[in-house]
Parts: structure tokens; sequence; C-alpha cells
């Protein structure tokens, strides 16, 4: 069985990679498809190491290049990818061009998603796909399918990742000493109108007796910052090890937030964007949705222990026994209809 994985994000990346490995490993052939966004092609890369490739659509940072690279033209490279590698099976993170691409061959896919907030996005997945599998974030319909988890835990549970300490030595860190910030480009279709210079705003007023981590998307903007943070090269060998051993992080946008409230790790997001999936974690205490005026409060009080958190490895085993193997879910759903 060929199968296609398109990738458009680096959520996405993360969200497969443990699922590929495990169906590489019981015979499937596995292909990527990678969008050209960012450094995605360099993180696909390094996960995705020994996998065939290919790179479908460019993301420039406007809206003319989302309706035209990034739906249009992927559409057709994904046309001619699955009908060139005869694909059976297609699996994506909202993907309604892959979707659209197998439907018009007769072969199924599956999108996961978790952001019922983007009606259109939904109303053309349902169309496209064969299955939609959502975190309790919507009702079920006649194709959604709903998981207990949130998506990125597919490889954030336990069962996957295990933090190494001894990572911090490339930074010259040490375990709960410093703190992670992420600032994300607002050239994507969700994040366009979000103020660009939230950090940039308020990253005088941030502690300064911990040193600072900068995850920055648009690496032009770097000089900006205070010189005394550490910018990191992404993609980083192992970021998630600093997302781990981080005594908060701070982002702009909601994806690695979420990542660092699942791995025990209290997380500020302060992105414009309000989403059910964040409220799953806001309710267990990890998550935060600030305020771009409120954030270097809150991040003090983290900072200095006036707030109480469950103990970073008792919080990550409570959702383990709580939620589902959502990388099991994935190899099971593919087998299912190779079956």
């Amino acid at each position: 069985m060929k199968i296609l994985i398109a990738i458009s994000h680096p959520s996405h990346a993360n969200f497969f990679k443990e699922a590929a490995r495990i169906l590489k490993n019981d015979g499937y052939e596995i292909i990527i498809s990678t969008l050209n966004r960012g450094r995605l092609v360099q993180i696909v890369d390094k996960e995705y190491i020994g996998f065939e490739r290919y790179i479908a659509g460019e993301h420039r940072g406007n809206r003319f290049s989302i309706i035209l690279n990034v739906n249009i033209l992927r559409f057709f490279k994904l046309l001619k990818i699955s009908f060139s590698k005869d694909i059976d099976f297609g699996l994506s993170v909202g993907s309604f061009t892959l979707g659209a691409a197998l439907k018009l061959l007769l072969k199924p896919n599956i999108q996961f998603d978790d952001d019922p907030e983007r009606k259109m996005n939904i109303f053309l997945e349902n169309i496209t796909a064969t299955k939609v599998f959502f975190p309790p974030v919507i009702y079920p319909g006649k194709k959604v399918f709903i998981f207990n988890a949130l998506k990125e835990w597919s490889h954030l549970s336990p069962k996957y990742f295990s933090p190494n300490a001894d990572f911090l030595r490339e930074f010259g860190l040490k375990p709960k000493e410093y703190f992670l910030v992420r600032d994300i480009s607002t050239g994507s279709l969700n994040y366009m109108k979000q103020d660009p210079e939230i950090i940039l705003k308020i990253a005088k007023e941030l502690p300064e007796n911990y040193k600072v981590i900068l995850s920055l998307e648009n690496k032009s903007n770097f000089s900006k910052y205070p010189e005394n943070w550490i910018i990191l090269n992404e993609p980083v060998q192992d970021f998630y090890s600093l997302l781990y051993y981080s005594k908060l992080v701070i982002s702009t946008g909601d994806s690695i937030a979420r990542e660092s409230a699942m791995l025990g790790v209290p997380g500020i997001y302060c992105g414009f964007r309000e989403m059910k999936a964040n409220d799953i974690l806001i309710n267990k205490g990890m998550f935060f949705h600030s305020k771009p005026g409120d954030i270097a409060g809150l991040a003090k009080k983290i900072l200095n222990n006036e707030l109480n958190f469950k103990r970073q490895e008792d919080f990550r085993n409570e959702l383990m026994t709580e939620w589902e193997d959502v990388t099991e879910l994935i190899v099971k759903t593919v087998k299912h209809y190779d079956n």
C-alpha cells in the first residue's frame, strides 16, 4: 500500500512522524509531500530521513500566494504525484487539496483537524475527505469522528518522547533556569490580522534574571530583539527537550503554547485567535491565553513561583492515562483501509 502524507506546517511534520516510522517498518511505502514554507523543508528532511520526499506548493506569506501557490498549484502537483506514484491512500492535517486530488482518483484519504473555527476549511474537508478526525471540540457527524486527545499528543506522549537534558549544554543552559519565547510570522492566513510586534513591544518588560531562548519564524527581524536573547537556528536537533526543561513558554502562535502545556510546562499564548482546542488545556491549568498587556505580569508570577502547578511528570502521566494514543489511531486507521 502506497501512502502519501501531505505536510504544510511544522506541527504537521511532528504529527505524523511516529506513525510514518511505524507504518514504514510494517512494510508500507510512505511518500512525503511538503509545502515550501519558511524552514519547513529542512524540518521535514530532518524528521523523515530515508523517506521519499517531494515539494508541492510554496507559501510566500501573502494572500495571493496562499490562493495560487498553496492551494491551486499545489493541488495539481499533488494530483501529479498521486497519479504517477499510484498512491493508494492519503494522510494530512486538513489538506483538502490532497483530498480533492485523491477523490478525483477514487482513492481514500483521512484528514485530521483541531480548528473548527475555520468554517470554510471544515466545509472543504467534509467534501474531500473520506473521514475527518477531531479532538472533542466539535460534534461528530457523517464524516466527522472524535478522538480524545489533542493532535500534538501524537509525538509528545511519554510513549514517544523522552527529554534529553544533555542537549541543553549546547546552549549553556540548565533545566528551569531559562524560558522560551516563540514569535511566529503573521504571513499565514490564520494570523494575518495579528499585530506582528507583540513580543517586541513587551520584550524589555520580561524578567531579566532568566536566560531567554527565542524561536523566531521570521529570521530577518532578529536584530530588533534584545541582544542577550539566544536565537535558535531551526531546525535544532532536540527542540522539544528545550521546551520540556523551560520554566515557561511564551508564544504568539497557538501550536507551541499547546505543546509546552502538554510537556507540563506553563504555556502563555498571546495571539489573537480564540480556539476551542486551547480551552482543553486552559481547563487543566497549564495553558494561559493572555492579552499582550498582561504577558509580562503573568510571566513574572510564573517565574517567581507565585502560581501552583502539578509536578511535571505527574501532569504528563495524567494526560497519558486520560487521552488516547493518537499515533496508534493513525496506524490503526491506515491498516483498517488496507484490509
